[in-house]
C-alpha cells in the first residue's frame, strides 16, 4: 500500500462556489486559492502543519491526512 499525502481546506465561506478544496502539498493550495481566502501565507502555512495536522484560520480550517491506495502491478 501507499500512502500520500492530502491537505483539505474547508473554507467558512465558499470560493468559486465550493467550500471544500483538496491539494497534494501546501504549494498547490496557492496556485488555486488567494491567500486572502485561506486566511494564512504559505510560509505560515507550512510551518503550522509541520508541528500538527490541523490549522484553523479565521477563514477555513485546514487538515493535513493521508490517502491510503492500492499499488497496482503493471
Amino acid at each position: 500500500m501507499r500512502q500520500n499525502n492530502v491537505i483539505h481546506v474547508e473554507l467558512n465561506e465558499p470560493y468559486q462556489g465550493q467550500k471544500d478544496w483538496y491539494f497534494g502539498s501546501v504549494a498547490a493550495i496557492y496556485d488555486t486559492l488567494p491567500k486572502e481566502v485561506v486566511g494564512a501565507g504559505k510560509e505560515w502555512l507550512w510551518q503550522c502543519l509541520a508541528d500538527k495536522n490541523e490549522h484553523k484560520t479565521r477563514k477555513a480550517t485546514i487538515r493535513r491526512s493521508r490517502v491510503i491506495t492500492k499499488q497496482q502491478k503493471r
